[in-house]
């Protein structure tokens, strides 16, 4: 059987430039293990880049805060403090690894859930925080009482529920933030306790990708900012997270390919590609393939930056069709935002080593890595595009049916690739397994020591005039390496 199906992956140039160098990546794994997390922090500067041209051309002022949460890399988080950015961190453990990285606590923006001892560390840091209820707001309050601050505390306020005469919808529920009709309460509140409070504006994080829906958001938001401009307040600008996507295959038209492809499958009109005929989130009833991808879209047309600067240029109806960025120019406010995904693209691989082939008990080759589904798992997102294989020799034996990779865990679900790869060698005991961009809520996401198991080690790598270095992540400081681009 000729190979049906591949989907290459987008391959940043540095890291092409390092796997080809196989001695120092098989000495690299057969020292420190498998599976091993690469880093490449140097691309984070192209990706920070990216983002502040946006600023530029559009005349619009505001800070990027870097997201932790993708990834717990400490050299990608040492390599973004030498850049004019933010950190968003959403932990007490996250917020101290930003300090530790360098970010002073001007820079650094306190998100997601808080219990009272990141509430504490954030207050006493002064870090601006990004308050999801009126309860936070409160225990801020309390803080500041048992610490005798003087020093308003800086605060975003988180909101939701956003709506509009002009469309119907049913929003997603969502646990995060204050509904945009009770802002009244929120005015009533920092009125009330106004010694305390330094009111940077609102916040909200959307990850819908119809237009209209963005539209509508922004819509809100600014209206409740021109609202609080009206009853007094000073807010600064406002923040619109993050959301911005990455694109995972090298070539648009071969993933619109491998989509139909896999689709064609489901009807019997060729080779199974999903273990156990799973579809992916498709399915095939009367002829029709229906059903949801359990899957993000590997073929984004436009970059990360570029989705930004699209949403710049959105008209708000609400607005007299002026567009975003207008509106922000003519407000004088800044904008603040929250890339996470999009900031870590192609920082990073997952390499895994191979224990073993074997053939499942419905004929499937399986190749056993020495990792397991926490490793390159996520909640949000299958991986979907070809990993790259290195081989230690050049005897193997051609890859005729395709076939899966598998874990080390003693569990019957411990896949690792639910959709099946051709590559053109079946790799074999000693061989290793790389996955590409996998630094994005992929690599470390939910990983876990389950049954003993090890966490992938973490090795940042750098490249300089003469070649590559590596370093343990958490001893990677690109000013005494003096890397920095």
């Amino acid at each position: 059987m000729s190979k049906p199906l591949t989907l290459k992956p987008k391959l940043h140039d540095r890291i092409g430039r390092f796997l080809q160098n196989k001695e120092q990546v098989f000495n690299l794994t057969d020292a420190i293990g498998s599976p091993l997390n690469l880093i490449f922090p140097q691309i984070i500067d192209e990706n920070i880049k990216a983002f502040q041209e946006v600023y530029k051309k559009h005349h619009i002022s505001g800070r990027i805060y870097v997201s932790t949460k993708p990834n717990k890399s400490f050299a990608a988080l040492r390599q973004a403090s030498l850049h004019n950015v933010g950190i968003d961190v959403s932990s007490a453990g996250a917020l101290k690894a930003a300090l530790s990285a360098g970010f002073n606590p001007e820079r650094i923006e306190c998100t997601g859930p808080k219990n009272y001892d990141y509430l504490c560390i954030a207050v006493q840091q002064n870090a601006i925080i990004n308050a999801d209820n009126l309860q936070e707001l409160a225990q801020i309050i309390s803080i500041r009482d048992t610490l005798a601050l003087d020093k308003k505390t800086r605060i975003f306020i988180r909101l939701s529920g956003f709506h509009s005469p002009r469309m119907k919808f049913t929003p997603h529920d969502s646990t995060f933030g204050i509904h945009v009709d009770e802002t009244d309460s929120v005015f009533s509140f920092l009125i009330e306790h106004a010694a305390h409070f330094d009111f940077h504006g609102f916040s909200f994080h959307f990850n819908s990708k119809v237009i209209e829906q963005k539209t509508i958001a922004l819509e809100n938001i600014l209206a409740k900012t021109i609202e609080a401009m009206e009853r007094g307040f000073t807010p600064k600008g406002i923040n619109i997270g993050g959301g911005f996507d990455i694109r995972y295959a090298d070539d648009v038209t071969e993933w619109k390919t491998y989509v139909d492809t896999l689709k064609q499958s489901l009807r019997n009109l060729g080779p199974s590609l999903t273990w156990n005929d799973g579809g992916l989130g498709h399915r095939h009833e009367d002829g029709l393939i229906k059903g949801a991808p359990a899957y993000l879209d590997h073929g984004i047309v436009v970059t990360g930056a570029e989705e930004f600067s699209n949403l710049l240029l959105l008209t708000l109806p609400s607005f007299e069709n002026m567009s975003f960025a207008e509106v922000l120019s003519d407000c004088l406010l800044d904008l603040y935002i929250e890339p996470g995904r999009a900031m870590f693209d192609q920082l990073g691989i997952t390499i895994g080593r191979v224990n073993h082939v074997k053939k499942s008990a419905h004929g499937e080759t399986l190749v056993a890595l020495d990792m397991n589904r926490s490793s390159i798992n996520s909640s949000q997102q299958k991986l979907l595009t070809d990993p790259i294989i290195l081989y230690r020799d050049e005897q193997h034996e051609a890859c005729t049916d395709g076939l899966y990779y598998i874990g080390n865990l003693c569990l019957s679900y411990d896949m690792l690739t639910y959709n099946k790869t051709f590559p053109d060698f079946v790799p074999k005991e000693g061989d290793l397994v790389a996955f590409i961009n996998t630094a994005a809520y992929i690599m470390d996401f939910v990983e876990s020591e389950t049954l003993y198991q090890n966490l992938a080690e973490k090795v940042a790598i750098i490249e300089d005039v003469n070649g590559f270095k590596w370093f343990m992540d958490q001893k990677y400081n690109p000013l005494l390496s003096k890397v920095t681009k």
